[in-house]
């Protein structure tokens, strides 16, 4: 009975164990793109800016020179006051799991009224 007992424990360990060592493996950080829906605004106005990356367990860190961003995640709204014309560049950097980390910039262009 001992014997069985032992079998079942030890056949049950092998399995759990084997499921636990399929986990999916960590992917390279790949920064495709940075787009925004407009890149000239008025004052005042708004654009959608979309980052497309792909690996594994991403972070997005976004910055802009003037004017503020709005969200968080792949995609932020940035938005600008009457004191941001001209160019502004917005940074969004992308942290993977495993450390990599890649950085791109957008500039936006804000006319004068």
């Amino acid at each position: 009975m001992k014997k069985i007992v032992f079998i079942l424990i030890v056949t049950t360990f092998c399995f759990c164990s084997k499921e636990d060592d399929e986990t999916e493996p960590m992917q390279n950080l790949v920064f495709h793109s940075l787009v925004a829906e407009k890149d000239t605004i008025s004052p005042g106005e708004e654009t959608h800016i979309t980052a497309t990356a792909t690996g594994s367990n991403l972070q997005y860190f976004w910055s802009a020179t003037l004017g503020d961003i709005l969200g968080s995640g792949s995609v932020v709204v940035y938005t600008s006051s009457p004191c941001n014309v001209g160019t502004n560049e917005i940074t969004c950097k992308i942290k993977c799991g495993d450390g990599q980390s890649k950085s791109k910039i957008i500039k936006i262009v804000v006319l004068e009224e």
